[in-house]
């Protein structure tokens, strides 16, 4: 864990008048909105009950409030939770939040600094740590030292939710506000990811992200990407996560992720990038206003393409933290509707009958139980409703030692081209459609590989001669497994018939 900074006091005096200006300018906008403008006041409305829906089960639980602020979200908690602490640094603020829920029996206000070593929460003693636009305020080392601080205060299996204005600031804005920190979201995913705590036994407890996604209302409303949501989890460091660290640390680590981009093109990690993604986009004959999923949508850049060329609604769920936030850097000053979200595909819940299309390329060959995930893909789509895949294959027959120790050291679950389509007409699909591209794989293996090798002195300028040697010999592999036939590619086209 970093350690924190600590700050001189005429530093400590400026950014406490920076951030009162900021709440209390925050807040007369809030009452302002809420008695003038009735848009404002049920955009607020609409928005908190969005958070509400978003946090984890806290009822009867222990909840703390970090910049509780003068209680918009203290007597939400406080219906449910058993206990709040609501901690916020300015007393003027505190007070006034006291006078307007102090009704509740079940809350107790503390005002303090998040930072100081007089805010004495005891270890393990939290179920639920909850923010709103409060880490925004915070130096980078502030929110390191608090994150730090969280996790331990957390029980194990408790939660963090917290939701932060990200990327750019208003090109408005003045010197006052410069005490804001837009920052991008990947770094509070790495600051909360790279948090652990000890307990007495040497267990070690580390946060597993659960969720991280824009709000709804602000994408709906404004067309923007920039008020993002994070979910963590407690858990012990040996139970959980191992295979989503393995994605961010491993296979798609961000400086991997760009080079598989220099590759597949500007917006892409899968093959032949915008020219199969415009191939296959076609094949679904998609409307305005129809809703897309795209399982596995690396950073965007199919979503990007089907929202603005067909003006449907798409949302992307990947498990890499660092392709969404790619993603979601992309998606700002976009007027399209696309969303983003760092999700388990095979934990991901939707409700029945809700998107037109399910979309997926090169992904589900990491997961082992496909038929249960394709029956809730059949659950997902609507009446009507089309999905389209491609994945890694194999052949039919004996695989090579090679072949074989290759796809356990992936952790991949491949199967033929007619065993997996089988395997989506079991779930309910009707109208499936199997057809072996390895051909096309091969043709778009070689022109990648050519296009590299062309560019070999820029790719290692712009990266290294180490990255660009993994490429080469990766693309090459491949089109040896390929080529071998041992390696399939395979497209699967179904409808929902019912």
């Amino acid at each position: 864990m970093a350690s924190f900074v600590k700050s001189t006091p005429s530093d400590r005096e400026e950014r406490d008048r920076q951030k009162k200006y900021w709440i209390e300018h925050s807040t007369d906008l809030t009452i302002e909105s809420m008695t003038v403008n009735s848009d404002s006041h049920e955009l607020d409305f609409e928005e908190t009950a969005e958070v509400i829906s978003l946090l984890p089960p806290y009822e009867g639980k222990t909840v703390v409030e970090l910049g509780a602020g003068i209680g918009r979200f203290t007597a939400e908690l406080a219906q449910r939770a058993a206990q709040v602490l609501a901690v916020d640094f300015i007393e003027d603020v505190t007070r006034k939040n006291e006078s307007i829920n102090g009704h509740h029996k079940n809350v107790k206000f503390l005002c303090a600094d998040l930072t100081s070593p007089k805010l004495d929460i005891p270890e393990d003693s939290v179920d639920f740590v909850f923010s709103n636009f409060l880490l925004m305020y915070m130096s980078d080392e502030e929110v390191k030292f608090l994150a730090g601080r969280m996790i331990k205060w957390l029980k194990v299996g408790g939660y963090i939710f917290f939701r932060e204005s990200c990327f750019q600031h208003s090109k408005n804005s003045d010197k006052k506000h410069e005490s804001i920190h837009y920052r991008e979201p990947r770094f509070y995913s790495k600051v909360f990811k790279e948090c652990y705590a000890k307990d007495n036994s040497g267990n070690v407890f580390e946060l597993s992200l659960l969720g991280c996604k824009p709000s709804g209302v602000y994408l709906r409303n404004k067309k923007s990407q920039n008020q993002i949501c994070w979910i963590w989890q407690k858990v012990r460091s040996d139970n959980d996560r191992g295979f989503q660290l393995f994605l961010d640390t491993v296979q798609y680590k961000s400086s991997g992720i760009l080079r598989y981009e220099r590759v597949f093109g500007h917006g892409f990690v899968s093959p032949g990038g915008l020219d199969t993604t415009k191939e296959f986009v076609a094949k679904l004959d998609l409307k305005p206003g129809q809703k897309v999923l795209d399982v596995g949508c690396g950073i965007g850049g199919a979503e990007f393409y089907m929202a603005e060329k067909f003006n449907v609604e798409v949302v992307g769920i990947d498990l890499s933290i660092n392709m969404i936030s790619l993603a979601l850097e992309r998606a700002i000053g976009l007027k399209c509707s696309v969303e983003f979200e760092v999700a388990d595909c095979t934990k991901k819940t939707y409700p029945d009958h809700t998107f037109d299309i399910i979309y997926s390329r090169d992904t589900i060959l990491h997961i082992q139980d496909k038929p249960s995930l394709f029956r809730s893909f059949y659950k997902w789509l609507k009446p009507e409703g089309k999905l389209f895949i491609t994945d890694y294959c194999r052949n039919a027959g004996t695989l090579s030692p090679q072949f074989a120790e290759y796809i356990e050291q992936r952790g991949y679950d491949l199967h033929d081209v007619k065993t997996y389509g089988q395997m989506i007409e079991d779930a309910g699909f009707s109208e499936v459609g199997s057809e072996d591209r390895t051909y096309q794989f091969i043709q778009v293996l070689q022109q990648e590989l050519e296009a590299v090798e062309e560019q070999k002195d820029t790719f290692i300028h712009d990266f290294s001669e180490e990255g660009y040697n993994d490429i080469v010999s990766g693309w090459k592999a491949k089109l040896n497994r390929s080529l071998s036939g041992e390696q399939r590619w395979g497209l699967f086209f179904a409808k929902k018939i019912n």
